[in-house]
């Protein structure tokens, strides 16, 4: 072998190291904050009761709603705009979406305030007031994460979503054990809420050094554009957030807010899989699967969709195991018989979220090869599917009911997207 061979060999070895090295820390980073979310809903349900684990679950599901909802399909259009422009094109259009989102929230909430006043404050106005702030700023804070990302700035999007998501319930939680005055879902909702304006101060201060603020001038008329070109994106956004949470809404419904919290429980704690098999392996490496699945050669693009397929079942199942082993061990030490009685519920929970996990890895596939209508129309269909058969299946059977919407639902998406996706590799040879 000669010595530039050698060296080529050394180089692909250290880059493959580098690039294990930064997996280990994303997954970390998330395995932390979704370790720290799970054990924040532990300690909501021990010490603050299962109706305030249901407002929070709620409030939760609304963070992924209202971002779907006021996104009008612009955040993936402009991530796939963005990946390989230069920084001085890039940064206005970041600041085109962010002022969006902005103005919508600045218009909405406010009449939805007056609203909640008109109608005799239903909701406590101090509770409505917090969790408008922490909606605008986990909105705000959700799309600059996938900005980021796409810039190839990952381990900042990663750092940033620590703080906001994992950080914060580690105080909250020690300061309610320390004193019990504190163990208040008010408390929960300001240490939520500081934790979002420390992410916010910092982003704001990197973007000081060199006046890269200059750039922040929003293009209204690049996003007059953009909204026409993102309408199938947006009906896939709100089809698939219907789809995922509409559940807890409808258990609260039926049910009430006691069974929404075991429900939430149980979703937090398999959602733990979840987050690290899709968002700390999948989502990191978007930016070359778009890259990829835009080059004529459709051989790069289909190697690492299936090197990317692979690692993520595998964490996927390693840490469903893990889950299976832990979970009937620690729920009688939370002393809630309800949550022991209905642990036959978390098992299908659990088998509907890994069937969750295939369905959104290749969903990623279908957005890298630009197939957004096809997207669209099959979130639209996941997320009729969902409500239909919990409207049905909830009222029947309870929790057993809402399970077993997940679980079909999730199946079903996997089965059409994996169908869709190997379509499109097939026809790409």
């Amino acid at each position: 072998m000669s010595a530039i061979e050698q060296q080529a060999q050394i180089t692909v070895v250290h880059a493959g190291w580098r690039r294990f090295l930064s997996q280990l820390t994303l997954l970390a980073m998330r395995a932390t904050s979704t370790a720290a979310k799970f054990l924040l809903a532990i300690y909501t349900a021990r010490y603050l009761g299962l109706s305030d684990l249901g407002i929070y679950g709620l409030l939760v599901g609304g963070t992924t709603i209202v971002p779907a909802l006021a996104g009008l399909g612009m955040t993936d259009w402009i991530v796939r705009k963005i990946v390989d422009l230069p920084s001085a094109q890039a940064v206005p259009l970041i600041a085109s979406r962010l002022s969006l989102t902005l103005s919508i929230h600045l218009v909405v909430q406010p009449l939805v305030l007056a609203a909640d006043i008109l109608l005799g404050e239903p909701v406590p106005l101090r509770l409505a007031l917090l969790a408008g702030l922490i909606l605008l700023l986990e909105n705000l804070g959700t799309e600059a994460a996938d900005m980021l990302i796409a810039r190839r700035h990952v381990m900042l999007a990663n750092g940033l979503t620590f703080l906001r998501m994992g950080l914060w319930p580690i105080p909250v939680m020690a300061v309610g054990l320390l004193h019990p005055e504190a163990r208040t879902l008010d408390a929960l909702l300001l240490g939520w809420l500081a934790a979002l304006a420390v992410s916010w101060l910092i982003l704001l201060g990197l973007l000081l050094p060199g006046a890269r603020w200059r750039h922040l001038r929003p293009r209204w008329r690049f996003l007059l554009r953009g909204l026409r070109g993102s309408l199938v994106l947006y009906v896939k956004d709100v089809s698939t957030t219907i789809s995922t949470f509409v559940d807890r809404f409808l258990i609260s419904l039926f049910l009430g807010l006691e069974s929404t919290g075991v429900y939430t429980l149980f979703w937090s704690i398999t959602n733990v899989m979840h987050s690290l098999a899709v968002f700390g392996v999948l989502q990191p490496q978007i930016a070359p699967l778009v890259a990829a699945g835009q080059d004529t050669d459709k051989a790069k693009f289909r190697a690492l969709e299936r090197r990317l397929q692979i690692e993520t079942g595998t964490w996927a199942l390693l840490l469903a195991v893990g889950l299976m082993v832990a979970t009937p061990m620690f729920l009688p030490l939370l002393g809630r018989p309800l949550l022991q009685d209905s642990l036959p519920i978390f098992w299908i929970v659990l088998a509907a979220t890994l069937l969750r996990v295939a369905a959104d890895s290749h969903g990623f596939v279908l957005f890298a090869l630009h197939r957004d209508r096809a997207i669209a129309m099959v979130a639209l269909a996941g997320a009729l599917a969902s409500a239909a058969m919990n409207l049905v299946l909830t009222p029947v059977a309870g929790l057993w009911g809402a399970a077993a919407a997940y679980a079909i639902t999730a199946g079903g998406l996997f089965a059409v997207r994996f169908y869709l996706s190997r379509v499109e590799l097939t026809a790409g040879s």
